[in-house]
């Protein structure tokens, strides 16, 4: 059988360097407001698209005007997403995301995630996912 403990180490240095990762692409993203409603703002970070094939990335960050709890004692006032497209499809999914305490990508990181082997979501035709599908893919 294999301990478990063999895996906490690198499991540990994974998340520190997701961690080093998302801070550093917050300090250099371009952030550009996209949409917003009444409690929500998204940015865009044009400069972060990456294309390889039918496939690109781009960083999108959810900015709450009011907070937003994660767990039971957690706040969060934004989330900081890295979302793939697929070009030559309607759809796109989450590969990794970051949450904070503050607004605009700032504070204190509550949690993050990468999920590589996300499964993909249809994207609704006329919606918000359709429009960033299209800045993403270069499809405007």
């Amino acid at each position: 059988m294999i301990s478990p403990a063999l895996f906490q180490k690198p499991l540990r240095r994974l998340a520190f360097s997701l961690a080093a990762f998302l801070l550093a692409t917050s300090a250099l993203a371009q952030w550009n407001l996209f949409g917003r409603t009444e409690n929500l703002r998204i940015y865009l970070d044009q400069g972060s698209i990456r294309r390889q094939g039918d496939l690109a990335q781009m960083w999108q960050l959810y900015d709450y005007t009011s907070a937003q709890w994660v767990g039971t004692q957690q706040v969060v006032l934004s989330f900081k997403n890295l979302v793939e497209y697929d070009c030559s499809s309607l759809r796109a999914r989450i590969v990794a995301g970051a949450a904070y305490t503050e607004q605009m990508g700032a504070g204190r990181l509550v949690t993050s995630e990468t999920k590589p082997d996300a499964e993909w979501s249809a994207l609704p035709p006329g919606g918000t996912g359709e429009s960033t599908w299209k800045i993403a893919c270069g499809k405007d």
